[in-house]
């Protein structure tokens, strides 16, 4: 994925990264997550058992329809591919994050793309696939919301990535509803912080589960009980991450409006609580702009190129506060100095 070959590239020499989009770790070291290895073997047989049952506690959704993944990009994979048994045609709203449109085109799917400013979903006639809330734009669509709440007769086969719903305002929603033909995902990576783990899952209705699970194991053997049970745990303390995150989140998109208010040239649709937006201006190449941005300044970005949208990069704020607002007093120094044209 060429986001991801970014990211990893350039993390190491840039001094602020405004690219990473998950939760700091530290922010689950704080909580009650016991990580000891002790706890662990105690548990370790029923880790997924348990797993599996907070899912389902959480988001109201019936065991049989729940099956544990490693990472949100599996996710994506795994679900497109049983997709891919029901069509050979898929419709990908852009800007998108890109692991959606390039794991759907690597398939073989005849992936058709709708401006997602535009849409009109009486236009979409075949299975569409989307980010909810949007990646990298931080918003959730009308046509996305009306995409969900629609019924199989209506509307053809939808996947959701729904890695970054927990954001919002409304916490353990779902837009799957057993019997209906929605697959989402999501994973512990992002809200939870816990970007070492890689545990992350699917919804669908319970008829698929054998399916899923025959292809999730042909991918990937096993998922460490490790990893399980200390998203298990983590799924325990999500009040304390509710109010964890939220505060976060919302000082630090105070900052970043506060930014684009303030920098002439730069637009954003100010985010429904995700910690990332996407950042509108006037260039002729993203990638072009974040390297010389990167080499300037040591801020790292994430060019629009690879959402499909090239009028822009997505910021993510997911730095302390008082990192932040050095990391964009740099930015807008650097746009102060050579425009945002």
């Amino acid at each position: 994925m060429n986001i991801f070959e970014w990211i990893v590239e350039n993390s190491k020499k840039c001094k602020y990264n405004l690219s990473r989009n998950n939760m700091p770790d530290y922010i689950a070291r704080r909580s009650g997550i016991d990580f000891s290895f002790e706890s662990y073997e105690k548990n370790r047989a029923n880790a997924e058992n348990l797993f599996v049952e907070a899912v389902s506690k959480l988001y109201n959704v019936p065991l049989d329809c729940i099956t544990p993944t490693i990472s949100g990009s599996e996710a994506i994979y795994i679900a497109l591919l049983h997709m891919r048994r029901l069509s050979r045609k898929l419709t990908v709203f852009i800007p998108e994050y890109e692991p959606i449109f390039s794991v759907a085109e690597s398939l073989g799917f005849e992936v058709i793309y709708k401006d997602l400013l535009s849409i009109d979903l009486e236009d979409v006639q075949q299975p569409f696939a989307c980010s909810l809330p949007n990646n990298p734009i931080g918003t959730s669509h009308p046509v996305m919301l009306e995409g969900a709440s629609q019924d199989q007769e209506i509307m053809p086969f939808r996947y959701f990535d729904e890695t970054f719903s927990e954001f919002r305002s409304t916490k353990g929603k779902t837009v799957f509803h057993e019997g209906r033909s929605i697959i989402t995902s999501s994973t512990m990576v992002k809200y939870y912080g816990l970007s070492d783990l890689k545990v992350g899952w699917i919804l669908a209705d319970s008829s698929e589960k054998e399916i899923l699970s025959n292809t999730m194991n042909a991918v990937t053997p096993s998922i460490p009980p490790y990893s399980l049970w200390i998203s298990y745990q983590a799924l325990q303390e999500k009040s304390y991450f509710d109010k964890e995150v939220a505060e976060m989140v919302k000082t630090n998109t105070e900052i970043v409006d506060n930014f684009i208010e303030n920098t002439p040239g730069l637009e954003w649709e100010k985010p429904e609580g995700t910690p990332f937006g996407f950042v509108h201006l006037k260039t002729r190449n993203s990638k072009e702009l974040c390297e010389d941005i990167l080499n300037r300044t040591g801020v790292l970005l994430g060019p629009g190129k690879y959402f499909m949208d090239d009028k822009g990069f997505r910021l993510c704020y997911t730095l302390q506060p008082e990192d932040l607002s050095q990391g964009l007093k740099l930015l807008g120094e650097y746009f102060r100095d050579h425009g945002a044209n």
